[in-house]
């Protein structure tokens, strides 16, 4: 069972972090307040 991180914010440390949790199997949604 693939569970979903959410990740507020898509600066640097943000996008990283999805990366990285995207490559070890979770299923990652990115949140960014601007367009």
């Amino acid at each position: 069972m693939s569970r979903t991180v959410h990740v507020v914010g898509a600066g640097l440390a943000g996008l990283a972090a999805a990366l990285r949790l995207s490559r070890g199997g979770r299923r990652v949604v990115v949140h960014e307040a601007s367009p």
